[in-house]
């Protein structure tokens, strides 16, 4: 009894605060805050009632997707000591519980309104998650089908899913595939070169095990270049659509750069005196760390908090932002590879 007890607390501890649970789908937060500012007049009560159906939508299919992802490769995480939650259940009940995380998503876009636009644009999102990892078709063992279905995959649904929910102006939706394609391909490329060792040992036909450290390092190195073109981008977008409001415009533009400044200097500066470096500094170059990180969680609580003074039900949607913020951060500051 009590060791069922202390692996339901893992799980939990694992869903909730794991760098691999809900704080992985943050992304959510940038296209949201963008496309509720600029989306169709809709009614107060129903804008937030769309919005947490949607969040809920995009955690049960992102922990969906990850969840196959731990079944089918249970081998290769053991043998590189990464602990995995769901493979300690039984075979129904694991393979199990990713299904009902998808159709509880399905369910939500359903209940938030969704027709077939966005219903379609979720199929093909959960399609892109599952085959990814699922064999026969398996992306991931599949060279540069395996990354492009993983960003993919994440654009949609944090891109291409809530815009047709919302219907913004239609400026905003290669905005957003953009930013969330460039940014999912620059974590996938750091996790498999991260990994490239264990993969290699393990006969997984990932891109980066079959191109080697050096090109696949090359490309990364392109693939942030990219993310930072497409995060500026967005950022003069947001600037361009809060002008009207000053005091957030500012607060937006000190944000951005102090929080650009606080990651030079602990990328730079304090992790390297404290020896607290970790793969993730060490590796991807500091200004893409600090855009993507500013972009992605520090800047949605501010742009909903425009919102949430003319609406106060929207201040639910800027302390749930800001919760992810705090987590994420936490993540980032202890960030383990083998998690």
């Amino acid at each position: 009894m009590g060791k069922a007890r202390n692996g339901f607390l893992e799980a939990l501890l694992q869903v909730l605060i794991g760098p691999r649970g809900i704080l992985k789908m943050g992304h959510i937060w940038l296209p949201l805050s963008l496309i509720l500012a600029g989306a169709t007049p809709i009614a107060p009560g129903a804008r937030l009632s769309i919005s947490l159906y949607l969040l809920l939508a995009v955690v049960c299919k992102g922990l969906s997707s990850i969840l196959v992802n731990d079944l089918t490769d249970k081998e290769i995480d053991a043998a590189a000591g990464k602990k995995r939650w769901i493979v300690s259940l039984p075979s129904p009940a694991g393979v199990s519980i990713p299904v009902i995380l998808l159709a509880a998503a399905a369910l939500a876009l359903v209940l938030a309104g969704g027709r077939a636009a966005v219903l379609a644009a979720f199929s093909a999102t959960a399609l892109l998650g599952v085959l990814y990892s699922l064999k026969p078709v398996r992306f991931k063992d599949r060279g540069w089908w395996g990354p492009m279905a993983y960003g993919l995959s994440a654009a949609l649904l944090h891109g291409l899913v809530p815009w047709s929910l919302f219907r913004p102006a239609l400026i905003l939706l290669p905005l957003l595939l953009a930013v969330v394609l460039a940014d999912k391909l620059a974590q996938i490329l750091f996790h498999q070169i991260s990994d490239l060792e264990a993969d290699k040992a393990m006969k997984v036909g990932s891109w980066a095990a079959a191109a080697g450290r050096g090109r696949a390092g090359r490309t990364l190195r392109l693939v942030v270049s990219i993310a930072l073109t497409a995060d500026g981008a967005v950022l003069l977008y947001l600037l361009f659509t809060i002008k009207g409001h000053p005091l957030h415009f500012w607060l937006i533009v000190v944000v951005s750069v102090l929080g650009v400044a606080a990651s030079w200097l602990y990328v730079k500066v304090v992790s390297k005196k404290r020896g607290a470096s970790t793969e993730l500094t060490e590796a991807l170059p500091w200004p893409y760390l600090s855009m993507s990180y500013v972009l992605f969680y520090a800047l949605p609580p501010l742009m909903l908090s425009v919102l949430a003074r003319l609406d106060p039900r929207m201040w639910v949607l800027v302390a749930l932002s800001a919760l992810w913020l705090l987590g994420r951060s936490f993540n980032y500051l202890f960030y383990d590879p083998k998690k």
